[in-house]
């Protein structure tokens, strides 16, 4: 119970890490997936099946790996379950 607790936190650090350094990250990422792992970016490209190929490549978790899309431009992503 504890380590999942424990990668819930790893994951929001993530995600506010992505939040807070979005603009930057935007500059440098435009218009590009980035995956960030313990506050890193571990990889980024315009392709996301590159971005997933490059997360597994250096052994790490996918599922556990926070991804997002960079864009200036405002998107709705509708997902069909």
């Amino acid at each position: 119970m504890q380590e999942k607790q424990a990668e819930l936190r790893r994951f929001r650090k993530d995600a506010e890490y992505y939040e807070a350094h979005r603009a930057e990250l935007l500059q440098q990422y435009p218009e590009q997936w980035v995956a960030i792992f313990n506050q890193q970016v571990v990889a980024a490209d315009q392709d996301f099946d590159r971005v997933l190929d490059e997360v597994e490549g250096r052994g790490l978790p996918v599922g556990r790996v926070f991804i997002q899309r960079l864009t200036a431009k405002d998107e709705l992503l509708i997902l069909a379950l």
